[in-house]
């Protein structure tokens, strides 16, 4: 594109009221040059003259300006050249100096227009970049592609002052993205459409190609990447755009294709990163499942096999001790299964709450009875606060949670460890502590130690029957019923771990339990 502000703008002449303004500008030149004539006795009064050429030039551009040269020098003429009021002129001398007065007049009436448009142009430019940069911000701000090319078809019509369309290249044509408002491109504008897109130029109306066309397109590319064409309007017939509008229609075009461009790039790498998340994770729980799974099933193997080849020759108490390795071992991998299954509800969205009311105090005698029966070495005990009420929950989950929260503290504090298990109110909630005194969860571990498989470097489990998910299954379920759960440590003397369930209390339940009191199996 050429640059205007080096040349003079000769296609506007401007409206009536400036060649109106330019001739009282000169009527006024003329009263002051014939006072400062006549009263001071100044024979040459060329210079007010001029002032008065510069005055439209300044405010209208060139052509009053022109108007106003010439009303200048036929006013030098005829009020002050050799015979006065009259356009004739006597001798040659005074004719080279209306001459030179005319060539002076013009001239510097075009210098005058010439910085006006430019200062004009400078103006434009301002705005139009001012524009640009806003164009640019709200498009840096939207995700997708559908939404930047809404927005940019919104903003760019506010622009312009015309409707606005993008269409991209699909399956060997181009297709409606985004518009403005409702518009309907028919035969002719989509001809132009793909004229503008093929051959990478401007085209459709007041343009050198399909000029029949209502609408105006130019292409829009990222790099040398061809994405389709931004579309204006045309509002008319014989209102094409002009030499700024289309610098500025380039512009919009190049901003939109590269925030397009930006956000398909973005959707393709979230896409790449969200699959290899996904295999990552699934490597990682097939790793998991084969490494868990090989120990409980070879102690059943070898326990089954055992009685199969030597039943008849073990006492009963071998035979015992057998039978009750492989329901040890298969409620193990019973527990691995059901978290298994819990992970994928809850990733899923499809954990269905059974609620109804439950006594937190039995739910977590349960769970102790349950994990002294698998062989826990470690002193447990159990407080509860005498006015605690019963809460709406899932019985069932509540218990799992509950019960990998502490298969966490008995896998890691150790076998000598003591676990304390409190439940008490506060405010509209009720609190589960799970506290051990064992060496604690590291610190690097701790930020994330209820993410899916985090595990601590010196152990291959974390409560969640060995895969590293009883933790993320805890918070899960917890979450699921409108409550929290956090993790502490250390809690006294540089060790030990706290894990703390927050429940919702919902509806006041006529039962309360009973004093608070201790476990009496415990340590």
């Amino acid at each position: 594109m050429p640059d205007s502000a080096l040349r003079l703008d000769w296609r506007r002449p401007g409206p009536v009221r400036a060649y109106v303004e330019a001739g009282f500008s000169v009527g006024a030149g003329l009263a002051l040059a014939l006072v400062v004539s006549r009263r001071l006795g100044l024979v040459d009064v060329s210079p007010i003259l001029l002032l008065s050429v510069l005055v439209p030039a300044i405010r209208f551009g060139i052509w009053p300006a022109v108007f106003a040269s010439g009303l200048a020098f036929l006013a030098y003429n005829f009020f002050f050249i050799e015979p006065l009021y009259t356009l004739a002129v006597a001798r040659p001398r005074e004719l080279v100096t209306l001459v030179a007065f005319l060539v002076v007049a013009v001239i510097t009436s075009a210098v005058a227009g010439r910085s006006r448009q430019r200062a004009h142009e400078v103006v434009v430019r301002g705005l139009e970049m001012r524009q640009l940069y806003a164009f640019a911000r709200r498009l840096s701000s939207v995700a997708d592609r559908a939404t930047v090319l809404a927005t940019a078809a919104d903003e760019a019509s506010a622009i312009l002052g015309r409707r606005t369309v993008f269409l991209l290249a699909e399956d060997d044509d181009l297709t409606l993205a985004a518009a403005s408002s409702s518009a309907t491109l028919d035969e002719a504008a989509l001809a132009a459409a793909r004229w503008a897109f093929a051959c990478r130029e401007l085209s459709g109306a007041g343009t050198a190609t399909h000029a029949e066309a209502s609408w105006i397109f130019a292409p829009m590319s990222a790099g040398h990447r061809r994405l389709g064409v931004i579309g204006v309007a045309a509002e008319g017939k014989g209102a094409p755009l002009d030499t700024e509008q289309v610098i500025l229609l380039y512009s919009l075009a190049e901003h939109a294709a590269i925030a397009a461009d930006r956000a398909r790039l973005a959707s393709e790498i979230s896409v790449a990163k969200a699959a290899a998340e996904t295999e990552s994770v699934r490597n990682i729980l097939l790793a998991s499942v084969s490494h868990d799974f090989r120990t409980p099933l070879s102690s059943i193997l070898g326990a089954a096999s055992s009685l199969i080849d030597y039943g008849e020759r073990l006492s009963a108490p071998q035979r015992a001790d057998l039978l009750s390795s492989i329901h040890e071992e298969a409620e193990h991998l019973d527990g691995m299964v059901r978290n298994l299954l819990a992970i994928t509800r809850l990733e899923a969205g499809a954990l269905d709450l059974q609620r109804d009311w439950v006594d937190l105090a039995d739910s977590v005698h349960r769970v102790v009875a349950l994990a002294r029966r698998r062989g826990a070495s470690q002193s447990i005990r159990v407080q509860f606060a005498a006015d605690m009420p019963l809460v709406r929950a899932d019985a069932s989950l509540i218990e799992q949670a509950l019960g990998n929260v502490l298969g966490n503290s008995l896998r890691h504090a150790g076998a000598g460890a003591v676990i304390d298990l409190s439940i008490r109110r506060e405010g509209q909630r009720a609190l589960v502590a799970v506290t051990d005194d064992g060496p604690g969860i590291p610190a690097d571990l701790l930020p994330r130690v209820f993410a899916k498989f985090a595990r601590a470097k010196a152990s291959a489990a974390d409560g969640g029957e060995s895969f590293g998910l009883g933790l993320a299954i805890t918070q899960g379920i917890v979450e699921a019923h409108g409550g929290e759960v956090t993790a502490e440590s250390p809690v006294a003397d540089g060790h030990g771990c706290r894990i703390t369930l927050r429940l919702p209390l919902e509806a006041s339940h006529p039962e309360d339990s009973e004093d608070e009191q201790a476990d009496p199996a415990g340590g």
